[in-house]
């Protein structure tokens, strides 16, 4: 399933939402966080928000109003697109 995550997520320009991504692999949220935890931990996923920019070397991240709002996206690493 981790592979198939990073297959949906591949062209998909802006990257996709939790939610969007929980539906598009017909699987429960928690467990689609949990693989995304895994993958963004690996460096084969980036959290971005919904600015685009990446959330991961931000450090307003925690007070970040637009993540509050519109919560993160994930896109697949540029190294991982590379190989």
């Amino acid at each position: 399933m981790l592979n198939q995550l990073v297959e949906l997520l591949k062209d998909k320009e802006n990257g996709l939402s939790l939610s969007e991504i929980s539906r598009e692999m017909k699987a429960q949220p928690s467990a689609v966080l949990c693989m995304i935890d895994l993958l963004v931990k690996k460096g084969k996923l980036l959290e971005i928000g919904p600015d685009g920019q990446c959330c991961t070397t931000c450090a307003a991240q925690s007070e970040c109003n637009l993540l509050k709002a519109r919560g993160k996206r994930y896109m697949v690493a540029a190294s991982v697109l590379q190989s």
